[in-house]
């Protein structure tokens, strides 16, 4: 047998000078790409400017508070509505008014929330009254017009903490004695207050049990309704997700919420002993068998499972006529089988019934 070699020479040669204005053209091209995409960056370097600029001239103050508001709230926005679908508010707009002719008001235009304030003289008061007022009008708004004012209160007291948690020590300081200090005093919304600290650390405060809330605010109503039931459904969902937080590892024995207005169930996928033994084949018939009436389905497993939680929705959306919603990964405080906390990287796909029909949006 005879082979023949055939050798080829490649050979590159690059030839290619960056001038300095071209440099700086493709840096700033690249900035304003980046301020395009996240707005909010923008106007939190836009408040970091006013506020070297107004120790020059007063008259940079209210551009500083104004953008320092909105970068901060609008940044909080963009991570929840990564988590939570069908929110109606996309940002929001400080506004100030002339308090001798206006009064203070929020409303939603476009999307868009409008919050007209009376500038306050400390930025740490504006900040508080500004995120309260987003929190208490916009968060979770077709809910609240459903759910006990208890209910409510503990909802918007925990999701303004979560926004201003972060802040300097004062900002947080300032809310707990504006607004946290008085409403803790009430038990029903203490009590609701510390299940959503325990839910918010296993992570499905937002994209569990904001979620449906917000799915419960989108259905009705245009039938008669008995209102003690839906408080009751919402503190039982609550119930439900405080207990599923405090379950410990293996402990996978949590059953379906089968509400009136909240149908979902949570399944746990991933155990290595069951993936290397069975693959996808037992979640994947586990999951054509979930209930009927079930609207939504999360399903809940190791970050390092990520391709086979995928693969096992994959293989059985078809026959369970359901869709994607949304997905994420993220980190969350679990409890070890003898109860102590460990974290995790957990990942979560959230899957929706086809046949959900949404009576208003």
């Amino acid at each position: 047998m005879i082979k023949i070699y055939s050798a080829i020479e490649f050979n590159f040669f690059f030839d290619f000078e960056i001038s300095a204005w071209q440099l700086s053209t493709a840096t700033l091209a690249g900035i304003l790409i980046y301020f395009l995409l996240n707005p909010e960056k923008f106007e939190k370097f836009v408040a970091l400017v006013s506020k070297f600029l107004k120790i020059v001239s007063k008259s940079f103050d209210r551009t500083y508070v104004k953008y320092d508001l909105q970068g901060k709230i609008n940044d909080y926005l963009r991570k929840v509505s990564k988590r939570v679908k069908h929110i109606d508010i996309k940002k929001i707009k400080v506004e100030w008014i002339d308090v001798n002719t206006q009064s203070e008001s929020q409303y939603i235009q476009n999307g868009e929330m409008i919050i007209r304030l009376k500038k306050g003289e400390h930025q740490n008061e504006n900040i508080v009254k500004a995120s309260m007022a987003f929190i208490s009008f916009a968060f979770l708004k077709k809910a609240k017009s459903y759910i006990a004012k208890y209910q409510r209160e503990s909802m918007d007291l925990f999701a303004c903490y979560d926004l201003l948690k972060e802040e300097h020590a004062e900002i947080l300081d300032q809310f707990v004695q504006d607004f946290m200090k008085e409403k803790m005093d009430n038990d029903k919304i203490a009590d609701f207050f510390q299940k959503y600290t325990d839910i918010d650390e296993v992570g499905i405060f937002y994209p569990v049990l904001v979620q449906e809330l917000t799915f419960l605010g989108e259905k009705v109503l245009a039938r008669k309704r008995d209102a003690h039931q839906i408080y009751s459904e919402v503190t039982n969902l609550v119930n439900f997700l405080y207990r599923y937080a405090n379950r410990k590892l293996r402990e996978d024995n949590i059953s379906d919420f089968s509400g009136e207005y909240c149908k979902f169930g949570i399944r746990i996928i991933g155990r290595s002993t069951v993936i290397n033994r069975d693959g996808e084949r037992v979640y994947s018939n586990h999951l054509r068998k979930i209930a009927s009436q079930n609207e939504t389905i999360y399903l809940i497993g190791s970050k390092d499972h990520k391709k086979f939680i995928k693969k096992v929705f994959k293989s059985c959306k078809s026959d369970i006529n359901y869709s994607l919603l949304q997905k994420e990964t993220y980190s969350a405080i679990i409890k070890d089988p003898d109860g102590e906390p460990i974290k995790v990287e957990s990942f979560m796909m959230t899957i929706r019934n086809n046949s959900i029909k949404v009576y208003h949006k």
